[in-house]
């Protein structure tokens, strides 16, 4: 029984270290598929024409890297509009992201939905990149359920290459 405590110890001093750098891990959806690496995002700002989240760092990948500077603005009327630069060092990759928007507690809400999903998943929001020489500047557009905007607190990002 001590055996197990110390590890279960050891294991949440680990998980709380992660959660704290605001980077994690997660399962990968299915064997075929890599991890999805999630990215915690810092207080929102206000604009005049939403809520602004933006990545401070690059977030990597694989091969793929999504560039410092992306944001994502949440408007009152529940759209909701995506800018980034993304890039792969081997051709014919892609980024795939996942968005989910939590309350000012960290519960989730739920995830933006994709206005133009291109995958089976209209939750996915996927960016090809055919080759490894060039940076895709990316626009996306979602949406989610207007009564959630006086809720929002911050966002949370799956993604994977």
């Amino acid at each position: 029984m001590r055996r197990k405590f110390g590890s279960l110890a050891k294991t949440t001093a680990v998980a709380l270290a992660v959660l704290a750098s605001g980077f994690a891990l997660t399962a990968p959806a299915s064997a075929a598929q890599p991890a999805a690496v999630t990215a915690g995002v810092a207080a929102p700002a206000s604009t005049a024409a939403g809520i602004r989240f933006t990545w401070n760092s690059d977030l990597h990948s694989g091969d793929c890297t999504l560039f410092h500077g992306a944001s994502w603005t949440l408007n009152p009327d529940g759209t909701a509009s995506f800018d980034g630069t993304v890039t792969s060092s081997d051709d014919n990759d892609a980024w795939l992201m996942w968005v989910h928007v939590l309350d000012r507690n960290g519960a989730e809400l739920g995830l933006l939905g994709n206005t133009f999903p291109d995958t089976p998943d209209g939750n996915e929001f996927a960016k090809n990149l055919p080759d490894s020489s060039l940076q895709y500047r990316w626009f996306a557009t979602g949406h989610f359920p207007a009564g959630w905007y006086g809720l929002i607190g911050t966002l949370r990002m799956d993604f994977h290459c």
